[in-house]
């Protein structure tokens, strides 16, 4: 306890002692002991009334001071926050500085002088500077490479009152990163790196307060603002907002945080050359701006906020007055409230009889679509059963009774199945894929090929609607065009799955030959399905169902059916 004691005292004669004066490094060899006395220098003189932006980092390894700036300001806490995308990263950082021009100096915590050391900063520690070098970085470009730091000379610019090697002055600018390496000459162990980051500084600390003037807690209000109290209202953070609003015959109120040695500065002008600047009574106040209570209503003003620090970041906001709140007599309320109900009634009339009418329009849209889709189910039957017969003969043909007798039945069963679906509007795509299982395994008796089918598993196909028989076209075609009796190992593959509320449907086969309508004479059953489609189309205009066919020599023919917003 009693070291950490004696430790702060030793910060706090550093950075507030006044004595001393400035005289060459040699000179102190065998003096016993020398505080900081910061000042100016002003024409070669030394100026006792100048204000003086420092900082000292005093450790018992490695000490130094930096010029130009303070430590880093109040309003950039959160800075060290990697989590702060407004400020970037600057955990690194020893000094984040609004100033853009700085200067380093170290100082020696002992030199040695007649083969003893001689103590002249804190503590007996740290290395001894004549066997320590420094380099500097700017944005990770060298700039200065490796030098003795016993062969550097005293700030011009500043007198310390104590022995000090001025590494150099340095002008950043915003979100350029400085970075000072000390080590030792002969092991080229690294005793010490000073990184200073100049971030950009937006004029954002401030709270904006609406005070009402004829408010009874008006004076209370107004105390509790001057001493940073909270319970306010209409309270608005300028890191969050850009533009603030406050009612007519309100004071509006910007109170910025402790500004230290710095100066805020702001315009109305868009030409922003009539800057005015104000800042807290000392450090540790707050600075205002106030907005009248007389501003006329409807007024938009912007305001131009910067810091003197750094005038080149200037950060723009928008004040607002509303309008004056609108009061009209009973009299002319009444009048206008019983004419508005007579327009809203008369228009809910007319409305309605709109809406009756479209309804009907939609219904007999509704009823027309149905049966057309009817229709050509109707149509699609008996097609099915010519191909059916068809595959009948072939299989007597064959001459093997039996097998034709089990075909036949099967093929009653798939057409009872095929005519029972046919007559609905939608059935699942479970009960869809099904058919075409069936319908498939019926043409293996005739033809020797594989099929597949892959879902997909975000695919429920027990909850999805889907119009009966539309996939088996294309099998057809798959099976009677693209395939011939000495092709070997044909494939065909069926493909559901999804992007979004999009479901996709795709039928591949290997085959040689194209089918599609391009390159051969459409079929019958390809002609009902596209009619089918369009109807559909038409019926549902926010769920359109398209196909495409597309033949590559080499890899076969690819059908993609694309149903769109058809998945919730």
């Amino acid at each position: 306890m009693s070291k950490n004691i004696v430790l702060l005292l030793l910060i706090c004669a550093v950075c507030q002692s006044v004595s001393g004066r400035q005289k060459r490094k040699d000179q102190y060899l065998d003096h016993g002991f020398s505080n900081i006395s910061l000042k100016k220098r002003v024409v070669g003189k030394i100026c006792d009334s100048c204000q003086v932006d420092f900082a000292v980092d005093a450790e018992p390894d490695f000490s130094y001071v930096m010029t130009g700036s303070g430590f880093t300001p109040e309003r950039f806490c959160c800075g060290r926050n990697d989590n702060n995308p407004a400020l970037g990263t600057y955990s690194n950082a020893k000094h984040l500085i609004s100033k853009g021009l700085i200067g380093i100096t170290f100082l020696p915590n002992f030199l040695m002088g007649k083969g003893k050391r001689v103590q002249y900063f804190r503590s007996y520690g740290g290395a001894d500077y004549r066997k320590l070098e420094f380099s500097v970085k700017q944005n990770g470009r060298t700039i200065k490479s490796w030098g003795p730091i016993l062969e550097l000379k005293e700030d011009k610019n500043y007198s310390i009152g104590m022995p000090s090697f001025h590494a150099g002055t340095f002008n950043l600018r915003i979100n350029d990163t400085l970075e000072i390496t000390v080590r030792a000459i002969e092991t080229k162990k690294i005793v010490k790196t000073i990184t200073v980051i100049r971030a950009e500084d937006k004029a954002t600390n401030f709270v904006f307060y609406e005070l009402p003037m004829g408010s009874e807690d008006f004076s209370i209000n107004l105390q509790n603002i001057l001493n940073i109290n909270s319970g306010i209202p209409e309270v608005e953070q300028g890191r969050t907002s850009n533009i603030f609003e406050k009612d007519y015959g309100t004071i509006g109120i910007l109170r910025f945080g402790p500004l230290g040695n710095d100066e805020l500065q702001y315009t109305f002008e868009k030409s922003r050359d009539q800057w005015k600047s104000i800042k807290g009574l000392n450090a540790e106040n707050s600075a205002y701006i106030v907005f009248s209570a007389e501003l006329p209503e409807g007024k938009v003003q912007d305001i131009y906020l910067r810091y003197s620090s750094q005038p080149e970041t200037v950060h723009k906001i928008t004040m607002s007055v509303k309008q004056k709140p609108f009061q009209m007599p009973w009299k002319k309320v009444a009048v206008i409230s019983m004419f508005a109900v007579a327009v809203c009634g008369l228009w809910f009339y007319l409305w309605g009889k709109r809406n009756r009418a479209r309804l009907a329009k939609l219904k007999r849209k509704s009823e027309d679509a149905e049966a057309q889709l009817m229709l050509l189910s109707g149509q699609l039957n008996p097609h099915f059963l010519f191909n059916s017969l068809n595959a009948i003969q072939g299989t007597f043909n064959s001459r093997d009774p039996e097998r034709a007798n089990a075909y036949i039945g099967n093929v009653a069963g798939f057409m009872r199945n095929v005519m029972n679906n046919g007559r609905k509007e939608f059935i699942s795509l479970h009960e869809e894929l099904a058919l075409e299982t069936d319908y498939l395994k019926l043409e293996q008796e005739r033809m020797d090929f594989s099929y597949s089918i892959d879902i997909a598993p975000e695919i429920q196909t027990s909850t999805i609607d889907f119009p009966p028989l539309l996939l088996q076209p294309v099998l057809e075609n798959s099976i009677r065009h693209a395939f011939n009796r000495d092709f070997a190992s044909p494939l065909i593959q069926i493909r559901v799955f999804s992007y979004g509320t999009t479901l996709y449907v795709d039928i591949a086969d290997n085959g040689k030959a194209s089918w599609d309508s391009t390159t051969v004479h459409e079929g019958h059953g390809l002609s009902l399905i596209r009619k089918r489609m369009a109807v559909y189309n038409d019926k549902l205009e926010t769920m359109p169902i398209d196909i495409q066919v597309n033949y590559k020599e080499g890899t076969g023919t690819m059908t993609r059916f694309t149903f769109q917003n058809w998945l919730s």
